[in-house]
């Protein structure tokens, strides 16, 4: 079987009619395999992704999405230049993106406030966008129907379903309309320049939940996974908000049972984490993924 920097070599004369200079493997990826290409043509850059199977519904929706999100908003992700599949063995998905100039702002704790701060509200202002433009009937997972999206129903435990039922009982003030999201928003989805998002990556995990939730959920990843003193905790959590604001009002079950959804949240990654451990595929994401917390 040909190896993989092979298939490279043959998606990009393919689908861009030019040649690789350089190509370096990311190590960071965790689900997708990931080559970022230096071309003797145009682009002069690019990314080219192999796989990178949805944990809900295990189907390669990223490049539907980067599509979909690049068509309807003004957020930043990469172009898609080209997709579509192996034509050997198991018929593989691969995408081919325009390269984006930026690093990771890793590690974030480390990073000046006030440029934690500026990430957090282009963070908040990226969701407020994406949930005000793609709103649905009922949260699911994505997946393909040919060359288009569907929402289905994810695999495992799905926080959204189960969290209406238990919040139910808590009171009225919930904003049950369903939106999409990320899917997999943290600090390593990101790319920055001179402390400006330039990038918004890694769309394979996308689906479609509450507002609300998915708002903890990045509060949790930028801000309560830190060891921040509490004033500046405060100060990121206003930024979120405000970045959100900007282009739609906080859902009023945001404030109110925000610490609830963190723990629902805690709960569903369990399960998906145990899930994966029970296949091989599911394993080589975990190894991907503990390679990526190495320095």
């Amino acid at each position: 079987m040909e190896d993989s920097s092979g298939q490279v070599e043959r998606i990009v004369d393919a689908a861009l009619g030019c040649s690789i200079v350089d190509s370096q493997q990311a190590t960071g990826g965790r689900i997708a395999e990931t080559h970022l290409l230096e071309l003797d043509g145009e682009p002069r850059r690019a990314v080219c992704k192999i796989g990178g199977l949805s944990i809900r519904t295990g189907d390669v929706i990223e490049p539907l999405v980067v599509r979909l999100v690049g068509e309807t908003t003004d957020i930043a992700c990469p172009t898609v230049l080209a997709s579509g599949r192996l034509p050997d063995g198991d018929g593989t998905h691969w995408a081919l993106y325009e390269f984006r100039d930026g690093d990771p702002p890793t590690p974030f704790p480390s990073l000046a406030l006030t440029e934690r701060v500026q990430i957090l509200e282009a963070t908040g202002s990226m969701l407020g966008q994406l949930h005000a433009a793609h709103q649905f009937d009922r949260t699911g997972g994505l997946g393909r129907a040919g060359d288009s999206l569907e929402l289905c129903r994810p695999n495992g435990l799905y926080v959204p379903e189960r969290g209406r039922q238990l919040l139910t009982l808590l009171g009225d003030e919930t904003d049950w309309q369903p939106v999409l999201t990320h899917g997999d928003l943290f600090p390593d989805n990101l790319l920055v320049e001179d402390g400006s998002v330039t990038a918004f990556l890694d769309w394979g995990n996308a689906h479609v939940t509450t507002a609300g939730y998915a708002l903890a959920r990045a509060e949790l990843r930028f801000v309560d996974w830190f060891r921040f003193e509490r004033s500046e905790q405060d100060r990121l959590r206003r930024a979120l908000a405000r970045g959100y604001q900007q282009h739609r009002p906080l859902p009023p079950d945001f404030e109110t049972h925000d610490d609830l959804y963190k723990l629902l949240w805690l709960g569903q990654s369990t399960d998906r984490h145990v899930r994966n451990a029970m296949s091989p595929r599911g394993r080589q994401q975990i190894r991907r993924h503990l390679r990526s917390l190495l320095p």
